[in-house]
């Protein structure tokens, strides 16, 4: 079977959609996918960049640069899918390095991948594609597979230009980990002082998400005392006060998640407090440690 790797076109939207329905039914997380119209449109205005694996005008695979109007210079790796079909052949790896280059071409700085926790394969495409893991997502999103628990991801950076971390007092547990990251990203003087800015907050159905930029004692209390029922995602500025900001958070029973990419080529410390303890099918090393980690410290808090 002749399968050709190559960009979106309007005519393949149908046979997308009907690839994520062969795969996995009702319950995929993003609705978009269910609608070729919007697979057409996110196209179009270049919010996806989209390839597909095609055999005979059929749709056998996909995936797509997933663009965030906010952050400009980088893009996610997603709606990664190979019908069973014409699964062992390369394809999902073969459209990983398609997209990869295409994100080059357009000047992105960075590229991103969320892999589900409990889906092996994906976690292995994305240390094919040279992805590093950076972060742990615990209870992110639901389960694209039905279940009833939600699904921790395992978020991967691959930086298309330098994206050094800035090197802080962190404490010996997060050195750790932190360490083999800044050998593979590379690591900068810290900063004079923290970035100007303030506090965000948004929701995401029960996930409750925070950017917290300028620390204070004040703003790290109100962070503290957010309801202890919902999942509380904080991301951390990386200036000189951001190690003593997540000694405060861990304190009041957040964990380390990671780092994440913050805005301008920046990093973000990731904390977070609510998630369920559950045993996680984790490859890499680095994501086991943060797993490892984040159970110590809600045993302690319980």
């Amino acid at each position: 079977m002749s399968i050709a790797i190559r960009d979106f076109q309007a005519d393949d939207a149908a046979g997308v959609s009907a690839l994520f329905r062969a795969i996995y039914g009702e319950h995929y997380v993003y609705p978009d996918v269910y609608l070729p119209s919007m697979i057409r449109r996110h196209n179009t205005a270049g919010r996806w960049h989209s390839a597909v694996a095609v055999s005979g005008g059929r749709v056998l695979g996909h995936a797509a640069l997933w663009r965030d109007p906010h952050c400009p210079g980088s893009a996610e790796l997603a709606l990664n899918v190979v019908h069973p079909d014409a699964r062992g052949q390369g394809l999902a790896t073969a459209l990983g390095r398609h997209l990869r280059a295409q994100g080059v071409a357009l000047g992105l700085s960075m590229l991103t991948i969320k892999q589900v926790s409990s889906h092996g394969q994906s976690q292995r495409l994305a240390k094919t594609l040279g992805f590093h893991t950076t972060g742990l997502l615990l209870d992110y999103v639901a389960s694209p597979f039905g279940q009833p628990q939600p699904e921790s991801i395992v978020l991967g950076c691959l930086p298309l230009r330098s994206r050094p971390i800035p090197a802080l007092n962190w404490p010996a547990a997060w050195r750790e980990w932190l360490t083999p990251l800044s050998r593979a990203f590379g690591s900068m003087p810290p900063p004079a002082q923290g970035p100007a800015g303030g506090l965000s907050i948004a929701s995401h159905g029960r996930r409750l998400e925070v950017g917290l930029e300028e620390i204070s004692g004040g703003r790290l209390r109100e962070v503290a005392a957010l309801p202890a029922g919902r999942l509380v995602y904080v991301r951390l500025a990386l200036g000189p006060d951001a190690p003593r900001a997540a000694a405060a958070l861990q304190q009041a029973g957040f964990v380390c998640g990671g780092l994440v990419p913050g805005p301008e080529g920046s990093w973000q410390a990731l904390l977070l407090r609510g998630h369920g303890r559950q045993e996680l099918a984790l490859s890499c090393p680095l994501a086991n440690r943060l797993h490892q980690l984040s159970q110590q410290v809600a045993a302690v808090a319980a």
